[in-house]
């Protein structure tokens, strides 16, 4: 009697765990593409700042679509802070910006991917435990 109650305990553990799971893996890949949009953020200020007040330069609107524009001042640019609230930086203050963004996801995808593995470590710890209950 004891050994089914503590199967079917394992078993929902074991249900819940891999859910929590997924939400982990799904966490993993939104920061690790929150990371490349970053990368390519920094990347884009290093152009803007190469160029010419008056350059022209293809500004990207979405599904491969480009439209042309003119570089009025590369001294400012503008910033989500969310909620459709921006704010003007300098280019130096939105790379520092960028950085402090980029370290804060690269200590949460750290994290992440510790909760993944052990997740990862207790369902086979639990698969385990099942297979020797048999």
């Amino acid at each position: 009697m004891a050994e089914a109650r503590e199967r079917e305990e394992l078993t929902a553990e074991y249900g819940a765990l891999a859910q929590l799971l997924e939400d982990v893996r799904r966490r993993v890949e939104l920061l690790n593409t929150t990371l490349a949009e970053l990368a390519a953020a920094k990347s884009a200020l290093e152009e803007i700042g190469s160029l010419s007040e008056g350059e022209e330069l293809l500004v990207p609107v979405g599904a491969g679509v480009f439209v042309r524009a003119r570089l009025a001042s590369k001294d400012k640019v503008l910033v989500t802070l969310g909620a459709n609230v921006m704010v003007e930086k300098t280019l130096e203050d939105t790379r520092k910006y960028l950085e402090e963004r980029e370290q804060k996801v690269r200590d949460a995808l750290q994290k992440s991917v510790a909760d993944y593995q052990a997740l990862v470590g207790r369902l086979r710890e639990i698969e385990q435990r099942l297979r020797s209950a048999r």
